[in-house]
């Protein structure tokens, strides 16, 4: 599904590939550990950000920056959290609200 022609974003249920400051970036939830797995080794992209754990972290797979938010509201793990990407530098950090 695109949202509009001018933007380089498809959706396709709980994925998303887009592409910012000629990186390949991959959008999903992260809830079906298979795939999650299978797109890190894959090597296709170079960020993947997921969810699902509510686990903040950042890290490279070999090319690829592997990005976790974290949880915003902080119930699950009491530290409310998001990740700021850096596409020039392809680096991404945790900032604790």
């Amino acid at each position: 599904k695109k949202f509009n022609e001018n933007e380089n974003l498809e959706l396709r249920g709980n994925f998303a590939k887009i592409e910012v400051d000629g990186l390949k970036i991959c959008l999903l939830h992260g809830s079906e550990e298979e795939l999650l797995k299978t797109l890190i080794e894959s090597q296709s992209f170079d960020v993947i950000v997921h969810g699902h754990t509510h686990k903040a972290e950042v890290y490279h797979k070999g090319k690829t920056l592997i990005v976790n938010p974290g949880e915003v509201c902080g119930y699950l793990s009491g530290k409310a959290t998001v990740a700021l990407l850096d596409t020039v530098k392809k680096e991404a950090k945790i900032i604790q609200l």
